[in-house]
């Protein structure tokens, strides 16, 4: 089976974009140098193509109570315009199965944005968990999601009715971006920055990012953002947080305890009551010096303490940074310790998130 591409596609081939595999989709990796694709958002302003999230509706009498359920905070708090960022499903351990953007659309009309590796997985775990009627529709392949990310983002946008109202958790339905109608605008995004989310049917998405580089806007790619979300300190399926991870492991707090009876509910109660045995930490490396990856052990003293789940070069701070797990006790901001990688051992500290901090704010 071949690789999904992004309806897009044949726009970030004209603007030179290289691409890579991402969770089972063909998407655009970088444009130039990554480093300034990073620094650009960091600085200025870019817009990602990030079509490759699962995009699904949910719909009818039940949704709601489905969603509640289904998701670690109040859905049924939520109005028309409002949405839950980010939120969390978890499983009956309080695992992830997947941390997701809930937006209201309407009195029975919900959007659940996902992870793309998670899609067909989320998509089952609604319809095999309805509290009364429900219509679930997979539309990512038929839309496309934009990200327009940095503190020059809102300058981007100017003349767009309503921006200056538009924050993390608010967002409009049925509007209009330089004349091109959307299915949802609304303040996010994944880079630590001032930021926007668009969601819209592929000509009209496409006459959005069209005008949006004719406005200075820099096209950017996958890779730049991987390495924003690390300095960021934010988490990623399959590296930080999985089905084996709980939101107090992973310090992720995309759940609330005064609500009660959601699928984890009582796992993670007891998790917290008890303690965690292990902690995600961040870890700050001298430079120059290598990248840890995935894998990579920490140690402390010879003993082995951790692992690490993601690592990068912060074009910000100049010097490799990772995140991991170490164990509880050990989870001390300051404390000096080693990394493995390729065999020999590097001086590196923890610290906590973010390791850096953002050039913009709401």
């Amino acid at each position: 089976m071949g690789l999904l591409e992004v309806p897009l596609k044949r726009l970030h081939e004209e603007l030179g974009a290289r691409f890579g595999e991402f969770a089972g989709w063909s998407v655009p990796m970088a444009y130039g140098s990554v480093v300034d694709e990073h620094m650009a958002v960091r600085r200025g302003v870019g817009v990602f193509d990030v079509s490759h999230m699962g995009r699904i509706l949910v719909e009818g009498p039940g949704a709601q109570e489905t969603l509640d359920y289904l998701v670690a905070k109040k859905v049924s708090k939520l109005k028309p315009g409002r949405a839950i960022m980010p939120t969390a499903m978890l499983n009956e351990e309080a695992g992830f199965v997947d941390d997701v953007t809930v937006y209201m659309l309407g009195e029975e009309r919900f959007l659940v944005v996902c992870n793309a590796v998670n899609r067909g997985k989320v998509v089952e775990w609604i319809k095999s968990h309805e509290q009364g009627r429900v219509d679930v529709e997979d539309i990512t392949e038929r839309t496309v999601m934009l990200a327009v990310q940095g503190p020059g983002s809102r300058g981007a946008l100017e003349g767009v009715a309503g921006i200056d109202g538009l924050r993390p958790g608010v967002f409009y339905t049925g509007h209009e971006v330089f004349g091109f109608r959307v299915l949802m605008v609304g303040g996010g995004g994944w880079t630590g920055e001032v930021g926007y989310e668009l969601i819209a049917e592929p000509g009209e998405a496409r006459g959005i990012y069209e005008e949006l580089l004719r406005r200075g806007v820099k096209p950017v790619g996958i890779a730049s953002r991987d390495t924003l979300r690390i300095e960021a300190g934010y988490v990623l399926y399959g590296h930080e947080i999985d089905e084996s991870t709980t939101p107090l492991e992973a310090r992720y707090w995309v759940f609330s305890y005064k609500k009660k009876g959601y699928i984890g509910y009582e796992a993670l109660k007891r998790q917290l009551l008890e303690g965690v045995g292990r902690v995600r930490v961040g870890l700050l490396l001298g430079a120059p010096g290598p990248i840890p990856r995935g894998g990579s052990k920490i140690y402390l003293e010879g003993r082995e303490v951790g692992v690490v789940t993601s690592g990068a070069w912060s074009p910000v701070l100049r010097a490799p940074i990772a995140m991991g797990y170490v164990k509880a006790g050990h989870a001390l901001m300051g404390l000096k310790v080693s990394v493995e990688v390729r065999g020999r051992l590097y001086p590196a500290r923890i610290v906590d998130f973010p390791f850096v901090t953002p050039s913009s704010s709401w």
